[in-house]
């Protein structure tokens, strides 16, 4: 890929990306977590002022470097100090901005060349997701989720002590892995970059077997449809083009005996910019079965009314700053429910996520809604029990 065309399509995914955290950040539902889950630190005191220092702690020991609030309220945490509290190695490139830290088999990038954001990609991954950031006298501070994410990590938030714990306690004792797909596709005006998710440590082999043959099928599949298009669509005309196929991944909840990923296939054969698409796939660590959001929400016979009627609220209230429509929306779900297929899990509930151009102009990127389980189930009911050891 040349230089300029790299450039083009860097920017379009960081562009994306923060669109995408832009309209989750606002999205519905009062912030809450599952049963059996600690509260989480996302959105922490935002009330406060950006200059209020935060205690820090890791594994639930205190780490001297403090923590504070970005302009939007984010809590950002000092990411050398984390990294090497956690066991990893930290390396800097001053000249290109940007920071690498390895932990085991991860390697996670993150670019720091955008004012008060950071653009993170995993395991040498062409896509990535932007994150609150900011340089203080020196210092470099990230959005909680751009450490936690990553690495396996969950931020639990003490409002009496102004103190975050980043920490690994009640995580699913599995490891997931990044590893590269090899495409035939590759040739001098197509670049490829394709990196999928590996599970493994789990004690059910089979179940485990059952988890990687899903994830990377879905990918493999990818592939075979870019193929195709990459031979219909011939060699650029314009030689300064590069096709880009990129794929990616991110776990979004691994606890209670569940893992839940979003993957991102990622396409630009010419244009003005490119395209992706959004997966989602969630599965249960003891038979390595798939978990459709009706199985978690099957207490509640009227579930699907109920998701909608709150995705109907969500967009009357939020359609001129998320740039949402209530007709678009309201065609795609006139005689279908298909979109709640869209779903994946987080520590406070669940996100539906759509595609680009359902409920919304392309500019608005793959519009996402949070949910908690207490909006849709009876007071007491952990819709997780079923897999839980």
């Amino acid at each position: 890929m040349n230089q300029h065309q790299n450039i083009k399509n860097t920017t379009y995914l960081k562009k994306l990306s923060a669109i995408v955290l832009a309209t989750s950040l606002t999205a519905a539902g009062t912030a809450a977590t599952l049963p059996l889950v600690q509260s989480s630190a996302y959105a922490a005191s935002t009330s406060s002022s950006a200059k209020s220092a935060i205690n820090v702690q890791v594994e639930g020991k205190a780490i001297s470097a403090k923590g504070i609030l970005s302009k939007s309220g984010s809590t950002l945490l000092p990411l050398k100090d984390i990294a090497k509290t956690v066991g990893a190695t930290v390396t800097y490139n001053a000249k290109e901005r940007t920071a690498t830290i390895t932990k085991g088999k991860n390697k996670v990038s993150y670019d720091l060349n955008q004012k008060d954001m950071v653009f993170v990609r995993l395991n040498g991954s062409a896509v990535g997701d932007s994150y609150d950031a900011s340089v203080v006298k020196g210092t470099t501070y990230v959005a909680i989720k751009a450490v936690t994410e990553p690495f396996g990590y969950r931020a639990l938030w003490n409002n009496a002590t102004r103190t975050v714990n980043v920490t690994a306690a009640g995580m699913n004792d599995v490891e997931v892995t990044g590893s590269k797909l090899e495409s035939s596709i590759q040739n001098k005006y197509t670049n490829v970059n394709i990196v999928y998710p590996v599970v493994s440590g789990l004690e059910n082999e089979a179940a485990q077997t059952k988890i990687n043959k899903a994830l990377k099928a879905h990918f493999d599949q990818f592939v075979t449809t870019m193929q195709k298009q990459v031979k219909e669509a011939g060699a650029p005309v314009n030689k300064d083009i590069t096709y880009e196929i990129d794929g990616g991944y991110k776990v979004t909840y691994n606890r209670n005996g569940v893992i839940s990923f979003l993957l991102t296939d990622y396409q630009y054969l010419g244009g003005a910019h490119g395209d992706d698409i959004l997966t989602s796939m969630t599965f249960s660590l003891k038979d390595g079965k798939a978990i459709q959001l009706s199985d978690l929400l099957k207490s509640n016979s009227n579930y699907s009314q109920d998701i909608k009627k709150l995705i109907q609220t969500h967009i009357k209230k939020n359609a001129d700053t998320e740039g949402l429509s209530l007709e678009q929306f309201n065609d795609l779900s006139k005689n279908s429910s298909k979109y709640l297929e869209n779903y994946y899990l987080t520590d406070s509930g669940f996100t539906i996520f759509f595609q680009k151009y359902d409920i919304a102009p392309g500019a608005a990127g793959n519009p996402k809604i949070d949910f908690t389980f207490s909006q849709l189930l009876k007071s007491g009911t952990n819709p997780l029990s079923a897999y839980q050891s």
